[in-house]
């Protein structure tokens, strides 16, 4: 009789329509849900993997990719030889005395062509780390001796004579000043001595690389008359 009565009640149930539209309604709705919830994981893991790649993208760009050459030539201005700056080393004797030559040079040459002079005070600057003790100095100098205004009355020439090695950042450097007038008859010949603390700064961005490729910088001088 039990039998009976439980086969009845299935047979109510699978036949009653409001039974079968919640179920239909539940399965549906469950179903939805089921969906959404995956689109909702496939947007979150969509985000991150855009904000990583968002990051990656703006580390790259953020590296330097330039990587600057020293060309060296022989005397006839033919190519002899081609190497990376960041092979480098401020050890080697040769790359600071290059670059404090070129200082003294352009920071003590007076001309008479403004043009000329212009140039010689900018690659001057090239080889000052900027903000430092040599910086002040060379403004105090400028400030002191207009070489614009020399150059209409006398021409410097520039010969260095030494630079030697006095501590494991510091050099002597001797050199002689010419001094004659515009119609090249000389007026004095003097003899200089100083010291000059040097350090190397790798550049990396491009507009360095192009002022001062071996990064040697001085950030600390002084000199003297030799009486």
């Amino acid at each position: 009789m039990s039998f009976f009565k439980k086969k009845e009640q299935i047979n109510q149930s699978i036949n009653n329509p409001y039974l079968n539209a919640k179920t239909e309604w539940l399965e549906r709705y469950g179903d939805y849900i089921s969906r959404a919830r995956n689109w909702q994981i496939v947007a979150i893991l969509s985000i991150i993997v855009t904000i990583i790649s968002v990051f990656y993208i703006g580390y790259i760009g953020s590296q330097n990719k330039l990587i600057p050459y020293v060309i060296e030539v022989d005397k006839l201005g033919n190519t002899a030889n081609v190497g990376m700056v960041r092979n480098v080393d401020i050890k080697n004797p040769n790359v600071i005395k290059y670059s404090l030559n070129t200082f003294i040079y352009s920071w003590r040459s007076i001309w008479g062509n403004p043009e000329i002079q212009r140039k010689f005070i900018f690659d001057a600057y090239k080889y000052i780390e900027p903000g430092s003790k040599a910086f002040l100095f060379l403004n105090d100098s400028y400030a002191k001796a207009n070489p614009f205004e020399q150059g209409t009355k006398q021409n410097v020439r520039i010969k260095v004579d030494s630079i030697v090695l006095q501590t494991s950042d510091t050099w002597q450097i001797q050199w002689r000043e010419t001094t004659t007038n515009l119609a090249e008859e000389q007026i004095s010949d003097i003899v200089y001595r100083g010291f000059f603390k040097v350090k190397q700064i790798i550049p990396t961005k491009e507009e360095d690389i192009l002022k001062n490729p071996l990064g040697i910088f001085i950030t600390d001088f002084n000199f003297a008359k030799i009486l």
